[in-house]
């Protein structure tokens, strides 16, 4: 007992030392990386001007080059910075960042489960939000008259269509060559359950880049079908009303449960 007890005194005061050793910047560019407080701020402004810069022209081009100088890892460090030092005292500093040394600041901040918790309490409330964004915005019109699968020498994807013309029928509509996504571009894929009508359908949440490939793909085709392309079939060519730039779409038909799981299985395969 006697040596567990010098033992935990040991690294009390090696963590101490080294706590003291270290400048209050060198401190807080810890606390930066610890809590991703640099990378967050860099992804969260790349998302919101990457999609800008495929339709600024002339003066708004360079003012977007202009800002992403701004943003540069180096520029991101001062501005925390900054804030920080408005924000907390030297005293606050240490406190902080001898927290994120602890077991206690990785369960609840790295873990992921305490999140994971505190979102099942709130998933009645998601759900009514969900529906009500549906019932109030629908990006994406799906067909009028029922769809009916057709065969497709193509890969799984989703696919731009070849000049198309509103009077051609579904079965001739002609797509291109190449997916402009393909597996590799989703994040996450799953079974949901249409709030409408209590049918399954297939919720996809695409990767950073896959948004931008959604984005752009539906923004070049605003008017038009896409078509979504599983096991060599359309299974789905909805028309696009605007360009979409949340990363996430849904496919939906008359596909039972089966049907769903084993198109679910195959859009998981890299």
């Amino acid at each position: 007992m006697i040596t567990k007890l010098f033992l935990k005194g040991l690294v009390l005061i090696s963590m101490t030392l080294v706590s003291c050793g270290q400048t209050r910047q060198e401190k807080t560019i810890a606390i930066f990386k610890k809590l991703n407080l640099i990378e967050n701020q860099k992804q969260n402004y790349e998302f919101q001007l990457e999609p800008l810069k495929y339709q600024a022209t002339g003066n708004d081009s360079i003012r977007i080059i202009e800002l992403e100088k701004q943003l540069s890892e180096d520029e991101i460090v001062k501005k925390i910075s900054t804030a920080f030092y408005e924000v907390f005292n030297d005293a606050e500093i240490n406190d902080i960042y001898d927290f994120i040394q602890t077991s206690a600041f990785d369960k609840f901040f790295k873990s992921g489960e305490t999140y994971k918790i505190i979102a099942s309490k709130f998933k009645d409330i998601d759900k009514e939000i969900e529906e009500i964004a549906n019932n109030l915005s629908q990006i994406v019109d799906k067909p009028t008259k029922k769809f009916e699968p057709s065969p497709v020498d193509r890969e799984n994807g989703f696919y731009a269509t070849v000049d198309y013309n509103f009077s051609e029928t579904d079965k001739e509509i002609k797509l291109e060559d190449k997916p402009s996504l393909t597996a590799k571009d989703i994040l996450e894929v799953k079974k949901d359950f249409n709030s409408n009508n209590d049918r399954p359908e297939i919720s996809i949440v695409f990767t950073k880049e896959g948004a931008k490939k959604f984005y752009l793909l539906t923004k070049e085709n605003i008017g038009k079908p896409v078509a979504i392309v599983i096991a060599k079939q359309i299974v789905s060519m909805p028309i696009v009303n605007s360009e979409v730039m949340g990363g996430k779409a849904s496919i939906s038909g008359d596909f039972d449960e089966k049907e769903i799981d084993e198109m679910i299985k195959l859009l998981k395969e890299k």
